[in-house]
């Protein structure tokens, strides 16, 4: 008895305990958050102030008006830390005189020199927040501290080193491809070519070498510039890729070629489908339902063997859009009559582009 009257005035303690820190936590971040929106208040004002801050009449930018109040809160790393952030946000949102502006203002606080002492820290993911504000503050004076990081063994600090070089400076910026020794994953490219797509257009060259890179992501990452921005003069240097000994870049390769074909595109698909592997077939078969131009029909009727029904899909589609008596050899064969295909026939003659 006297055990669980001990043991219900613990948990009866346990819960006080938990009530009181629940209460002084709550009542800590009301506090905190009180202060934050006064914060936000006063960055706004002087972010408002310095994009919208004019040149004086000998044409330099002399320095933004901060308050003393400002600038005690900046040794303040909580008030620092929000206004690197809403800077950084207000920088990526704004060009031309009013990036400028910002630019101007974040140097002037200093903030550019707190960046470079966090780029020495061991921690990769401080690092990697010093490379980011580097790099879309502009500040290209420091582009050899950085470009070392686009090699660096730690993804997230690679890929934002890599895309601080592309703020810098544009398409050159691409020629850490010549260097990296590590693959670029399927996320970072995809961060790189939103990066380049918001990047001026200007002369991309570099590509033909990168295709022959030893880095197979390297190729396939070329290969999709290719593809991107139209670059028909490489079309044989795609073509060669369809022989790499790494299958994902033949795969880009081929899927490169349903933008950047010729006339026997399709031919050259064909003959290498049977040494591919099943993901590669499925590939050729819908790069060959986009480029058309089958002038062996029968070869493409020899596939609809496939066990796969998958496979068999994508046959019958590449034979109807790849000519134009493909549906007419598809209905005349036996085997349009039985399942699968019976079924798979009506949808592929919505399908159809003749």
């Amino acid at each position: 008895m006297i055990f669980f009257e001990v043991l219900l005035s613990f948990f009866f303690a346990l819960a006080i305990c938990l009530i009181t820190f629940l209460s002084f936590y709550l009542f800590v971040r009301k506090i905190w958050r009180r202060e934050y929106v006064k914060w936000d208040m006063m960055i706004d004002l002087l972010l408002r102030k310095a994009i919208f801050f004019h040149e004086n009449k000998t044409g330099q930018l002399t320095l933004i008006p901060v308050t003393p109040r400002l600038k005690d809160n900046l040794k303040n790393k909580r008030f620092c830390k929000q206004f690197v952030k809403k800077i950084i946000a207000a920088k990526r949102n704004m060009s031309g005189r009013y990036g400028e502006n910002l630019r101007h203002l974040y140097i002037q606080l200093g903030l550019d020199k707190k960046a470079l002492r966090l780029l020495e820290s061991r921690k990769w993911h401080v690092r990697a927040y010093a490379i980011q504000q580097i790099g879309t503050m502009g500040l290209k004076e420091h582009l050899t501290r950085i470009y070392r990081y686009t090699n660096n063994k730690n993804d997230l600090v690679r890929i934002e080193a890599q895309i601080a070089v592309l703020n810098l400076f544009g398409f050159e910026g691409l020629r850490f491809l010549d260097i990296i020794s590590y693959q670029i994953t399927e996320w970072q490219q995809i961060r790189l070519l939103k990066e380049l797509s918001t990047v001026p257009q200007a002369e991309l060259t570099g590509i033909d070498k990168w295709l022959n890179s030893s880095n197979p992501s390297v190729v396939i990452f070329a290969l999709k510039l290719v593809r991107n921005y139209h670059r028909y003069e490489l079309y044989e240097h795609i073509v060669s890729c369809l022989d790499h000994d790494d299958a994902s870049v033949r795969r880009q390769a081929i899927s490169t070629l349903t933008e950047i074909y010729t006339e026997n595109t399709s031919e050259k698909l064909l003959s290498r489908f049977e040494a591919e592997t099943y993901k590669n077939q499925i590939a050729i078969m819908n790069a060959i339902a986009v480029i058309g131009d089958v002038q062996n029909v029968s070869i493409l009727l020899g596939y609809l063997e496939a066990e796969q029904h998958e496979m068999k899909f994508a046959v019958a589609r590449a034979l109807v859009n790849g000519n134009a008596n493909g549906l007419e050899c598809l209905l005349n064969d036996p085997r349009s009559k039985t399942y699968p295909l019976n079924d798979m026939i009506p949808q592929l003659k919505s399908e159809i582009k003749w």
